[in-house]
């Protein structure tokens, strides 16, 4: 479990290491070389966490991805479907907070490059399914009663969810802001599905 642990700090100091180098530089003036020698390891160590340079970009968005399924199990036996839901955007929105210029230079450069199309499709895919499965879950379970189908409502959750996320990254607004407006739109959401449901302001 230690080794484990200390394989991921490793990897995260990469991944940092390499994130300021990318503002320094720009992601394209940046080499392999450059991020090794600033990280004091050698070639060989980047490949075995990172396949290429641009598996670097990618890493945000997959840490992003586990954390979303981590809250979702940690969150299971909770019995407001809302409540859980709010927490599982929020933790991301934190993460906004957090490292505002990080994750502004990431989404951008994946935005800017064709060559991570297909892999942040896959990525939004995961996560629309994550919601689908959790909004399944909450059916079953008799937390939702909608008629809709759990998968187009994940998809307008996550529509919702990334429209915030591209507001916040043009208007360089707060991502505590950002959160506030993407709740007033998931109450509209979540008035369609669950009338009467929304919390009163």
């Amino acid at each position: 479990m230690l080794r484990a642990s200390r394989k991921q700090e490793l990897k995260e100091r990469i991944f940092a290491q390499s994130i300021k180098l990318f503002k320094e530089k720009g992601f394209d003036n940046v080499t392999v070389e450059e991020i090794t020698q600033a990280c004091g390891i050698a070639k060989g160590t980047f490949y075995n966490y990172f396949p290429k340079k641009e598996a670097v970009l990618l890493h945000l968005a997959v840490s992003q991805l586990e954390s979303v399924h981590e809250t979702i199990q940690n969150n299971k036996n909770m019995p407001d479907l809302k409540q859980q839901l709010l927490h599982l955007f929020s933790n991301l929105f934190h993460q906004y907070a957090e490292q505002p210029d990080m994750v502004r230079l990431v989404v951008s450069e994946m935005m800017r490059a064709d060559m991570f199309i297909n892999a942040e499709i896959r990525i939004i895919e995961k996560f629309r399914q994550a919601l689908t499965a959790l909004l399944d879950d909450a059916k079953n379970k008799g937390q939702l009663t909608t008629q809709a189908v759990s998968e187009d409502i994940a998809a307008v959750l996550t529509g919702v969810y990334f429209n915030s996320l591209m507001i916040w990254l043009s208007a360089g607004t707060d991502a505590i802001q950002i959160e506030t407006l993407f709740q007033r739109h998931f109450d509209i959401v979540w008035e369609g599905i669950h009338p009467g449901g929304a919390v009163k302001q």
